[in-house]
């Protein structure tokens, strides 16, 4: 093991953690690696679902402002440049539509300054087709 993990816990919380753990014969450590093992396998995406995810997210946004031909051609022209250019910007002219729109932002919307592919996957989802399931 290289690193250390500090957490906080109640006293009572942890000796409880300890006792039971002892009882069944495991060691806390290895039950906290387990659990952060576990966690990060079930919640990470891979870049194929992300992009997929961002599709339809801006699928999504499209439908809200009323379909494709609603899509303000200019906002759809400076997305294309901030996706070349700055992607910390391009993130946040999508989350000032969203909240210009009183709309739920997806939480995969704040990954797109990931890189150049997951903002054109946005993108391509705000002025293309209906997703295929």
């Amino acid at each position: 093991m290289d690193t250390n993990l500090q957490i906080r816990i109640t006293k009572d919380l942890k000796e409880s953690f300890q006792q039971i753990a002892k009882e069944n014969n495991k060691d806390t450590s290895s039950l906290v690696r387990d659990w952060i093992s576990n966690y990060i396998a079930e919640h990470r995406r891979t870049d194929e679902e992300l992009a997929a995810d961002l599709y339809r997210a801006g699928y999504g946004l499209q439908q809200s402002l009323g379909g494709r031909e609603n899509v303000d051609k200019e906002f759809a022209k400076q997305l294309q440049e901030l996706s070349l250019t700055d992607q910390r910007e391009f993130t946040q002219r999508i989350l000032a539509v969203y909240i210009e729109h009183d709309l739920t932002i997806p939480a995969c919307v704040t990954r797109t300054y990931k890189g150049y592919a997951f903002s054109q996957m946005f993108l391509l989802g705000l002025i293309g087709d209906k997703p295929k399931d």
